[in-house]
């Protein structure tokens, strides 16, 4: 249905940047929408940048882990600067430490919710 409605928004975009009528848009407009719709939807996360005593990184949980518990997949920050570190992270699981401080997080499309060590632990049994 949102596809759907997207596709007339297109659409009516197009009649009012080049004129003529809704319907001969729609075509393309849908193609536009589904395309859109299909896009993998990544979230924006921010670090501080750390220290050198107290590091900042992002890692996606994969799995467990016999001696660390989880097994992780590390993510490589988009851009840094001297204040934070920036990334795009896809959907799923992901442990994260901030200047020292560790956290979980789950990421669904372009969301970022706080989430316990427990509740991950359930997700990857």
């Amino acid at each position: 249905m949102n596809v759907m409605k997207r596709a007339w928004e297109i659409a009516r975009e197009g009649v009012v940047r080049f004129g003529g009528k809704v319907v001969e848009y729609f075509a393309e407009a849908l193609r536009m929408a589904w395309a859109e719709a299909k896009r993998p939807k990544k979230a924006e996360f921010v670090t501080s940048a750390g220290s050198r005593k107290h590091k900042s990184w992002v890692a996606k949980i994969t799995g467990k882990h016999a001696r660390f518990k989880f097994d992780r997949s590390f993510v490589k920050e988009v851009k840094e600067s001297w204040v934070e570190k920036f990334f795009l992270l896809s959907g799923g699981l992901y442990e994260v430490c901030d200047g020292g401080e560790r956290r979980f997080i789950l990421v669904t499309g372009a969301t970022v919710k706080d989430v316990q060590e427990y509740e991950v632990m359930e997700a990857i049994a």
